[in-house]
């Protein structure tokens, strides 16, 4: 199961599609989708290949405006 789906089960917030490229051309030009998988987050290319799981959400996440938690310590 793909990254993007389990996230769409997580969360009430996310939904998924997955496109055939060869059967839908359109929208591969539409998103500048020239390899697979490519994400596309509200319109925007989040990421293309495949990747770790937390490099693809931290991704999904910036290409949704979602604000990211800070990985460096407290001063």
């Amino acid at each position: 199961m793909s990254l993007s789906t389990r996230l769409a089960l997580e969360s009430r917030l996310v939904t998924t599609d997955v496109i055939n490229m060869a059967v839908l051309p359109y929208l591969a030009v539409r998103h500048r989708a020239d390899d697979t998988p490519t994400t596309v987050v509200n319109g925007v290319k989040a990421c293309v290949g495949v990747l770790a799981e937390a490099v693809f959400v931290e991704r999904v996440l910036a290409a949704a405006g979602a604000p990211l938690a800070s990985t460096s310590p407290s001063a």
